[in-house]
């Protein structure tokens, strides 16, 4: 009897204190941000005094855990990581709310393009632009081009990325900004243009702009710079948003415009997927567009799958590896001459040019991180098929092109210094009646870069060397850069740079002889490349005001280009079957110099109850050339040709540039309603070529003059309200071109009217 008294008072004993210890282990975490809002981490541990918990529940921004903890560290997106260890006396079933401070956009955003490792956007040595992702999806943007426009210092013409005036037209063959995507080129091997259309806008982490030369990187077509998109990466959570559009184009002012009696029709659905199952991070993703184009034969049907999987190895530490592919089928009309200024959304000669595409690409990847070192290898296979047809008799525009391409980077890093040694290479070939038949294309480069830190300085430079060689034409080319960055203060930087560039002729440049209307483009199998240099000084300064934290932006530089190529108007037949031999040839025009100033503030915070985000920027430019009366060229009537005598005006600026550019857009967000507005400003663009405006050819195509004169400069507004009906649904509402203002992007190029848009959004997150 006493045993079992016993016993029973032991077991009384021991569930009492096991149950209180139960009690006392049972500790609720609630996550929040410092805008009071919950968070749901991104990644949670949690540790007792024998280490790593393991066993807890997560369930939004509320975290249980059945242990005794000590210390946690959390980490949730767009916010500082932090690591904190708790007090001892936690009292049962309490909670313990954790406040994470929103990062500060001018000290803690990362960027990867400019050293192709993740740094600083404050400690960078050249400017860079940043486009987030809540200015892509909240314009309802189904082309990343049109959210590139309203990033300070860049215009885009024909698909032709324009950074600083780097760049004027060239008929949209031959970018001097090489566009990426996640690091590996995203421009055409044939014409060297950017697939715009094929670059996926529904599931980026950000698009960041380099202003300056990038060739010692990323090789030829990084002349103005790069732009490269970077693709998010899966959490553990599942994340997917299935955006849903549609709208119309408005008609223009002017009556003689109009071509039809009905408004065109825009529409479209983008959507993604993504999460990290165990290892392996997955993200499918798709956009379509059923777009009937503001221009008579110009319209735009796609539609575009993708998929990306990363898995990391549980057997090598370190080791990453996965794929990136996606595939489009698309079916479009374009549009390159007006038929004049009173009928300017009417091609030129009633002409059309339709177009069956097929887009491929295929990235396998591998990455191992070892201790100091880490090895990537990536690689890239593009495959562009365009079936077209024309009203030109006798002219099949049908092309094809693929390019292999594939990269190999070694990054060690010591106490201060990193290095980077890297080696890359290219094969490619087109095949078109365009081009004289098949040509094929070899590129090969090794390169090196190299950056030191020591307390406020940082100190980078690098090295390349290329190989380039289009059938049995060879070019090389060696280019160096050099920067630095001082720490003036805790949010005040000084930097410089100077570095050179170079870009290759394309092989459309070089073969493609084709007609439009009166017009031909003829080939030049003797262009030789071009080559430029740059220098910039710029001051970065971080500002606080209340809740809103951002960025302002100062930077002079310059940029001078030898042997341009640039399209020139003359009679390049001597003995043309039809017409007249006129038309356009890509020539080496001598010497060009850019120099200018650039002003750009970036911010986001809290002002009261009202949520704010900010981009905006101001760029001054003086493009001269640097001889005018340099003699580049002779036609077949013997005319030589200068920059003196094939211009429009009496100045001495570069052709195709706006001297002025203004981009600004604002957002607010109140309760559940959000706010935008943006603004664009282009200058009249005062120099282009006299063939457009005086001689044989303003006779064919007339209005080009009255249309610089009366259109001018440009003042575009896009307004856009957004109402957040739950967790999960949000829907906005679009105007672009507000005001339904007339402008040109280029001669002969009337841009769109004001249209509508209206969005549905389904978030899972």
């Amino acid at each position: 009897m006493y045993i079992k008294k016993l016993f029973i008072k032991r077991l009384v004993v021991f569930l009492f204190f096991g149950f209180s210890s139960y009690l006392k282990a049972q500790v609720v975490i609630i996550i929040k941000s410092e805008d009071g809002s919950g968070i749901t981490p991104d990644t949670f541990n949690a540790y007792s005094s024998m280490g790593l918990i393991r066993s807890f529940s997560i369930s939004k921004n509320r975290i249980v855990i059945e242990k005794d903890i000590r210390r946690i560290r959390v980490a949730a997106k767009n916010h500082q990581t932090l690591d904190t260890l708790l007090k001892q006396d936690l009292m049962p079933g309490q909670q313990i709310a954790i406040t994470l401070q929103v990062k500060s956009v001018f000290i803690d955003e990362f960027i990867i393009t400019t050293e192709k490792n993740l740094s600083r956007l404050s400690r960078s040595s050249v400017s860079v632009s940043v486009l987030k992702p809540y200015l892509i999806n909240n314009k309802i943007t189904s082309d990343i081009s049109s959210a590139l426009e309203q990033m300070p210092g860049v215009t885009i013409s024909d698909g032709q990325v324009n950074i600083r005036n780097g760049s004027g037209w060239s008929y949209g063959a031959g970018s001097r900004v090489m566009v990426t995507l996640d690091e590996l080129p995203m421009i055409s091997p044939d014409a060297g243009q950017v697939q715009f259309g094929f670059l996926p806008v529904e599931n980026l982490a950000s698009v960041e702009v380099v202003k300056s030369a990038g060739s010692v990187l990323y090789g030829s077509s990084a002349l103005n710079g790069v732009v490269n998109l970077r693709s998010a990466e899966p959490e553990l959570r599942a994340n997917a948003r299935v955006t849903g559009f549609a709208g119309f184009y408005d008609f223009p002012r002017r009556d003689s415009l109009r071509w039809n009696k009905s408004r065109r029709c825009v529409h479209g659905t983008n959507g993604f997927w993504s999460q990290r199952i165990g290892n392996t991070g997955i993200t499918a993703q798709w956009n379509a567009l059923y777009d009937q184009g503001y221009r008579r034969n110009e319209y735009n049907h796609r539609a575009r799958m993708g998929l990306r999987v990363k898995h990391a190895s549980s057997k090598v530490k370190g080791l990453v590896y996965g794929a990136n592919t996606g595939v489009q089928q698309s079916n479009s009309g374009s549009f390159l001459l007006w038929e004049s200024y009173a009928r300017g959304y009417e091609t030129f000669d009633s002409g059309f040019n339709y177009n069956k595409g097929f887009r491929l690409h295929v990235d396998p990847f591998v990455e191992w991180k070892r201790k100091q070192f880490t090895h990537k290898l990536q690689a890239r296979y593009l495959a562009l098929e365009n079936d077209a047809t024309a009203n030109n008799a006798g002219s099949d525009q049908s092309n094809g092109s693929s390019l292999l391409y594939g990269e190999y980077r070694m990054n060690r890093a010591f106490r201060n210094l990193n290095i980077t040694l890297g080696a890359a290479g290219m094969l490619a070939e087109t095949h078109s009646p365009l081009f004289g038949g098949n040509q094929t294309a070899e590129n090969r480069a090794v390169f090196f870069q190299a950056e030191y830190k020591r307390g406020r300085l940082q100190l980078s430079g690098g090295g390349r060397y290329e190989m380039y060689a289009i059938n049995d034409a060879v070019y090389t080319k060696p280019v160096f850069r050099a920067g630095v960055n001082y720490a003036v203060g805790r949010a005040t930087f000084l930097r410089a740079s100077a570095g050179q560039g170079f870009r290759f002729p394309s092989m459309a440049e070089l073969f493609v002889t084709t007609s439009v209307g009166p017009l031909t483009v003829y080939s030049n199998p003797g262009l030789k490349p071009e080559s430029g240099n740059n220098a910039e000084l710029g001051l970065k300064q971080g500002y606080i005001i209340g809740g809103f934290k951002g960025f302002a932006d100062v930077s002079l530089f310059q940029m001078t280009l030898t042997d341009m190529m640039e399209f020139s108007f003359g009679n390049w037949d001597p003995n043309p079957n039809t017409g007249f031999g006129l038309g356009f040839k890509s020539i080496n025009v001598g010497v060009g110099k850019v120099s200018g100033f650039e002003f750009e503030t970036m911010g986001e915070g809290k002002i009261g109850n009202t949520r704010w985000q900010l981009l905006g920027g101001y760029t001054y430019t003086q493009p001269r050339v640097m001889n005018p009366e340099y003699v580049y060229a002779r036609d077949s009537a013997g005319l030589q040709l200068n920059f003196v005598n094939t211009r429009n005006d009496t100045n001495t600026l570069m052709k195709y540039r706006f001297q002025h550019l203004i981009r600004v857009d604002l957002q607010c967000g109140w309760k559940n309603l959000e706010f935008g507005l943006s603004y664009r400003y282009n200058s009249r663009m005062t120099n282009i070529d006299g063939a457009f405006t005086k001689g044989i050819l303003s006779f064919f195509i007339t209005g080009i003059q009255r249309s610089m004169d009366q259109l001018g400069s440009a003042h575009i507004f896009d307004a856009r309200v957004a109402y957040k009906v739950n967790d999960r649904w949000k829907v906005n509402a679009q105007v672009s071109n507000l005001l339904n203002q007339e402008y040109v992007g280029r001669p002969c190029d009337l841009r769109p009217p004001r249209s509508f848009q209206l969005q549905a959004v389904w978030t899972l997150r």
